[in-house]
């Protein structure tokens, strides 16, 4: 059994494929949103009373901070929904 390749066709049959493989790699979504935002805390800073929490947007890097309870700073967006929710 002789069996010949055709070069230029085994080439064109690769780059049809790579190209597909890309753009079906650009076509599917790379954001998810499971994961997005991460929350870190401390308890009660130290025994002071109070404590500290992050809203961290992995996407963005935006942060925001919240001093818990009231009696401290607050970011003014840190109650409110983050981007997408409602």
């Amino acid at each position: 059994m002789n069996t010949k390749i055709d070069i230029k066709s085994a080439v064109m049959g690769l780059a049809v494929g790579a190209l597909l493989t890309l753009g079906v790699g650009a076509a599917t979504s790379s954001g998810s949103s499971v994961g997005r935002y991460q929350v870190v805390s401390n308890a009660n800073n130290g025994g002071q009373g109070g404590s500290h929490s992050l809203i961290i947007d992995t996407l963005t890097g935006r942060v925001w901070l919240g001093y818990l309870p009231s009696s401290g700073k607050t970011d003014d967006g840190f109650f409110q929904p983050k981007d997408g929710e409602k």
